[in-house]
């Protein structure tokens, strides 16, 4: 699943193709759209934003909220090019004179009034969207004291997006690293300075994450990385499918573990 970096990358595509720009033809075969965005046609796009993994298509008073879910992806293409044949289903076609922007598969989709939004099931409970580079440390610090946390373990409190809006599987591991806790630990028996590293982690990891698409690591750590041979997968990260491999930091052993049925990896010695 496509965590917050990957979606507020989408929504900047998304943005410069379609924002200003007068749609000529809308379509798609979702049940909950289908024949309801016709009246889009001739009018402009005026916002895109993601919240945390949903995106947000702002037409007059109407939305378009769509989350990716597994399987969802948003496609930009020139307004000429012929759309790919891949086994996905065609949820959403926005067309103007320029882009096509194409919803692939998702699940979940559904057309709104504007004073509904904030109001929607998932959007109501998020937390501070540390994908979104507006969100700042102190923000994030102040939400990590809410009383509703506290008896949380880590290691399944950064998958919940009442708590930390855009963190998913990857992150996880990697905003642990940074904030060198131990992901078994509960978020009430940290002291204030490892809650100071913790929010300070999930800022900086999850803003390199939405500016060095989807890399973690330093720039300098991900090219040497790559230059040894390493796949992309392992070579953009602290420890996230790193397991086996030693840590940068001090040389240990990356070790694996799963929580609630996804993949956690973590230093033994850098976070304890």
């Amino acid at each position: 699943m496509p965590e917050g970096p990957e979606i507020h990358r989408a929504a900047a595509q998304l943005r410069k193709a379609l924002v200003g720009r007068t749609l000529l033809s809308v379509g798609g075969e979702h049940p909950a759209t289908a024949g309801r965005l016709d009246g889009w046609v001739g009018r402009e796009v005026d916002a895109v934003e993601a919240r945390s993994k949903a995106m947000l298509i702002h037409v007059g008073e109407q939305v378009l909220y769509s989350h990716n879910q597994l399987y969802g992806r948003w496609t930009v293409n020139r307004a000429t090019t012929t759309p790919r044949n891949w086994k996905r289903s065609l949820r959403v076609e926005l067309v103007n004179d320029q882009h096509a922007c194409r919803l692939w598969s998702a699940s979940d989709v559904m057309l709104m009034d504007a004073w509904e939004v904030n109001g929607h099931p998932y959007i109501a409970q998020l937390g501070p969207d540390v994908a979104d580079l507006r969100t700042t440390v102190v923000e994030v610090r102040a939400h990590l004291e809410e009383a509703r946390f506290q008896r949380r373990g880590l290691a399944g409190l950064l998958l919940d997006q009442r708590f930390l809006a855009g963190v998913g599987n990857y992150l996880r591991s990697e905003i642990l690293f940074e904030a060198g806790v131990d992901p078994s630990r509960r978020l009430g028996h940290l002291n204030a300075a490892e809650k100071d590293a913790l929010a300070e982690a999930a800022v900086a990891i999850t803003h390199r994450a939405y500016l060095q698409k989807g890399v973690t690591v330093d720039q300098d750590t991900y090219d040497t990385m790559r230059g040894l041979g390493v796949a992309r997968r392992s070579a953009r990260h602290f420890v996230f499918h790193r397991d086996g491999m030693p840590c940068h930091r001090c040389q240990s052993t990356v070790v694996h573990g799963r929580v609630g049925g996804r993949r956690l990896d973590a230093c033994p010695t850098c976070q304890t």
